[in-house]
């Protein structure tokens, strides 16, 4: 590299410095810095001189500007994710007149409900509790449809195996969750199965 070519008579300790810069600082800047280290064993010093080095450390003579915005954009990124409307459902599982403790809380995206194999897309599930509670924190805003799956180890799993909000047995009667107007629960009373 032509930093280590020409030592222009530094201390080994200032060519290091400069030994991973990317090209070879202009010859201004290496008289700044011979007459910076001779005023500082002088006891004197020049500030027109030093900052002629200053300058050269500016981001426009290295990769900083590259650095500096993809930080800004992970900076952004960050702050828009921390803002980012998010919300929260949920609510408790019901079979018969008992909260279900065995089972799991379903949630799928909806973007068209006439089309439902593509438009419902699956978002996640939660074990209910021993309480029948489920909760889905940081939902985006959207269309929602909620569906909650007796487990098989359940009690009620003879007559009973999964249902939608609003306690119906089919997603095409079920009641969409609108993010818009959330409310503060959203329970499920999973209906019993009909013999066909």
């Amino acid at each position: 590299m032509a930093t280590e070519e020409n030592n222009h008579n530094l201390p080994p300790r200032i060519r290091k410095l400069f030994r991973d810069f990317e090209a070879e600082p202009p010859q201004e800047v290496w008289n700044a810095i011979s007459t910076r280290l001779a005023g500082d064993h002088s006891g004197t010093r020049s500030r027109r001189n030093f900052g002629l080095l200053v300058e050269w450390l500016q981001p426009r003579y290295r990769l900083y500007p590259a650095f500096t915005v993809v930080g800004l954009a992970l900076i952004a990124l960050f702050i828009w994710i921390g803002v980012k409307p998010s919300h929260h459902i949920q609510g408790r599982a019901w079979v018969d007149q008992a909260e279900l403790s065995r089972g799991t809380a379903f949630l799928f995206r909806v973007f068209d409900r006439e089309k439902p194999f593509d438009s419902v897309r699956y978002h996640g599930k939660v074990e209910l509790d021993s309480t029948g509670h489920f909760s889905f924190p940081r939902i985006p805003s959207g269309t929602y449809l909620l569906r909650v799956h007796v487990h098989p180890d359940s009690p009620y799993s003879h007559s009973y195996n999964h249902g939608y909000y609003r306690d119906q047995l089919h997603w095409n009667r079920a009641t969409l969750i609108h993010t818009d107007h959330l409310q503060k629960s959203y329970p499920v009373r999973v209906p019993k199965l009909t013999s066909k």
